[in-house]
C-alpha cells in the first residue's frame, strides 16, 4: 500500500484534540470503564488514545496498516495480562474512530478510517510474538540473564550484580556480558513487565542495576587503542528507553572508539551543533516506538539540512523492527536490528570498509 504522509500529518497534528473527544465519548457511553477505572479514567483513557493515534500516523506515514495492528495486538495482550477486558479496547478504538471522522473529513481522515477498519478486523489473527520467551535455562549465557533478572528483582542487587561480575572473571568476554547477558536479560524484563509478572518498579530496580552493573564492565574493560572515530549515540526525542544505546556506547568506547553518549530523550535541534563541535563520523540513533517515527525522520531532516559535518545516521530499536526497511524513507545511512550489527555497521560507515577488521 502507498504511503500516505499527508494523512500521517493531519493525524499526528490533531491528536491530542481527538484523543480528549474521544476520551469524552468513550466513558459517556461506556459508564462502567468510567466507574472501573475511577478519578485516573480520564487521563489513562486520553493517554492511551493519544499513543494509539501516534501509532497510526505512524503506519500511515509508511504506508503499511500491518504496523498499527500489530501495536494495537501488543496493547491488547498488555490489557489482557492486567485482568482488563479486551472489549474495552474495543469500545476504545471505536470512540476514536468516530471523532476521528467527525474532526478530519477530507481524503486524508479517509485513510485514516479505512487502516482503522482494517486493524479492528485483523485484531484477534494478529501477532504477539514477541511476548514469547527467548532465553533457554539449558544455554549458560542464558541462564546466567535468567539469575540475574532473578536475583535482583528479589531485591539482592549486589549479589545479582556479583554473578555476572564473577562470570567474567571467569571468562566470559565483556562484550558477551552486554551482549548475551544483559542485554537479553532486559527483553526478559520487558516482556515479564508486560505480561504482568514483574511491577513498574521491579522492572526500574532491574534496569538502573543494569545501567550500573554496564558503567562497572566499561571501567574493567582493557580498551583497545584510539582507532581516530567518533560516534554520538542516544535516543531520540519521545524516547526514554537508552540501555540498549547505552550498552553500544559503552561498546565502541572499548573498541577505541570516542564516543559522545548524550542518554535518553535528545532533542532534535540540538544534535546538528553536536555533530559538527565534535566532528562525528557517525550518529546512532534509537527509535523505541512506532510513534517515534515521525520525530526521528523529522531529526535526520534537520541534521541533513543544517549540519555541515557529513555523517553517516545508524537507527535502530524495536520501533523499526516491524518496517526494518523504512530507514531509507526516513533519511537514514542504515539500520541495525541489533547491538552487534550496530557495532559492525558503526565501523563501516566510519572506516568506508565493506568488513568489519579482524
Amino acid at each position: 500500500m502507498s504511503t500516505n504522509p499527508e494523512a500521517a500529518r493531519a493525524i499526528e497534528h490533531h491528536a491530542h484534540a481527538i484523543a480528549a473527544g474521544a476520551c469524552e465519548a468513550l466513558l459517556k457511553e461506556h459508564a462502567d470503564i468510567d466507574s472501573r477505572f475511577g478519578s485516573d479514567a480520564q487521563l489513562m483513557w486520553t493517554d492511551h488514545l493519544q499513543q494509539r493515534l501516534m501509532e497510526l500516523s505512524a503506519a500511515l506515514a509508511a504506508g503499511d496498516p500491518g504496523m498499527f495492528t500489530s501495536r494495537l495486538a501488543w496493547s491488547r495482550s498488555a490489557m489482557r495480562a492486567r485482568g482488563l477486558t479486551t472489549e474495552d479496547l474495543d469500545a476504545s478504538l471505536a470512540a476514536m474512530r468516530a471523532t476521528l471522522a467527525q474532526q478530519i473529513t477530507d481524503e486524508a481522515g479517509a485513510a485514516a478510517l479505512n487502516y482503522i477498519d482494517q486493524a479492528m478486523r485483523l485484531l484477534d489473527d494478529a501477532s504477539t510474538g514477541r511476548l514469547d520467551p527467548t532465553l533457554d535455562a539449558g544455554i549458560a549465557l542464558d541462564r546466567l540473564a535468567l539469575q540475574y533478572v532473578q536475583t535482583v528483582v528479589a531485591g539482592n542487587v549486589l549479589p545479582g550484580i556479583q554473578l555476572v561480575l564473577d562470570a567474567v572473571k571467569h571468562g566470559v568476554s565483556i562484550t558477551d556480558a552486554y551482549l548475551r547477558v544483559l542485554l537479553p536479560a532486559q527483553h526478559e524484563v520487558g516482556r515479564l513487565w508486560h505480561l504482568n509478572e514483574l511491577s513498574v518498579s521491579e522492572e526500574h530496580l532491574v534496569s538502573y542495576t543494569t545501567q550500573r552493573l554496564m558503567a562497572m564492565l566499561s571501567s574493567y574493560a582493557p580498551r583497545k587503542p584510539d582507532n581516530g572515530f567518533t560516534a554520538i549515540a542516544g535516543s531520540v526525542a519521545g524516547n526514554v528507553h537508552d540501555i540498549g544505546i547505552r550498552a553500544i556506547s559503552y561498546l565502541l568506547e572499548i573498541d577505541g572508539w570516542r564516543t559522545i553518549y548524550l542518554g535518553s530523550d535528545v532533542p532534535k535541534v540540538e544534535l546538528p551543533n553536536t555533530i559538527e563541535t565534535f566532528q562525528a563520523d557517525v550518529l546512532l540513533l534509537s527509535v523505541a516506538l512506532t510513534s517515534q517515527l515521525s520525530s526521528t525522520e523529522r531529526t535526520i531532516k534537520i541534521i541533513r539540512d543544517d549540519c555541515r559535518q557529513p555523517v553517516k545516521i545508524l537507527v535502530g530499536g524495536n520501533g523499526l523492527a516491524e518496517r526494518p526497511d523504512y530507514w531509507r524513507e526516513m533519511g537514514a545511512d542504515g539500520y541495525a536490528a541489533d547491538a552487534e550489527t550496530a557495532l559492525k555497521l558503526a565501523y563501516q560507515f566510519a572506516s568506508g570498509s565493506s568488513e568489519k577488521e579482524p
